[in-house]
This record gives structure tokens, C-alpha cells and sequence, in this order.
């Protein structure tokens, strides 16, 4: 998985897009962070918040009508952002032990 999204991160440039889809089994996207700093308060929170979003668009958690439909998507939803904050804070814990990642995104996928 993190091989994946290394590979993700280095063919998705270094552009100040927010989203974009990536090609894979499960849906994902990708989520740029290259015009945040992720040592201030304000640029983890606008990450965190581009994270829920790509996780909502993911999982398409509109228009479930039925429980058992709701139900799976709103595990993928947790299940993304879960896995995309954990990403998030390997990134800000390279970034302060002074690595530099060539990486400007990192990838939130829905794994269903």
C-alpha cells in the first residue's frame, strides 16, 4: 500500500491541485498538500479537511437509500479517513525528523 501510494505521489507532480481520481481497484484520489504547511495548525486542518472530502466523494455517501447500503459506505468513509490521517501524520513526522519526501500528495482510497 504505501509503495502504491509513494508511486501515486511521485507521478502526481507537484501542482496545487486539491483532487484527482487515481486509477486502482478500489476508488481513490489523490490529495495534493504541496500549498500547505503541515507544521501550522491552519495547514493541518485544511488537509484534514480535504481528506474528509475526498473520503465522502469516495464513498459517495449521498442518495443511500437503503441500511445495508448507508451502512458499507459509511465504514468505507470511516475506513478512508482513518487510513488518510494516518498518512497525513507520517508526512508531518518525515517533515519534522528533517526527511524530505519528493511526495505532494498522498492518496485516500475507499477499500471496499
Amino acid at each position: 500500500m504505501k509503495t502504491l501510494i509513494l508511486a501515486a505521489a511521485f507521478v502526481a507532480g507537484s501542482t496545487g491541485a486539491i483532487a484527482q481520481p487515481v486509477s486502482s481497484a478500489d476508488p481513490s484520489e489523490q490529495v495534493r498538500y504541496s500549498d500547505l504547511d503541515l507544521l501550522s495548525a491552519p495547514g493541518k486542518a485544511a488537509l484534514q479537511s480535504r481528506i474528509r472530502a475526498a473520503a465522502g466523494r469516495v464513498c459517495d455517501l449521498s442518495g443511500t437509500e437503503r441500511t445495508e447500503a448507508f451502512s458499507a459506505n459509511s465504514r468505507c468513509y470511516r475506513s478512508a479517513v482513518e487510513n488518510g490521517l494516518r498518512e497525513m501524520d507520517e508526512v508531518i513526522a518525515s517533515n519534522v525528523s528533517g526527511s524530505v519526501l519528493a511526495a505532494s500528495a498522498l492518496v485516500v482510497s475507499g477499500g471496499r
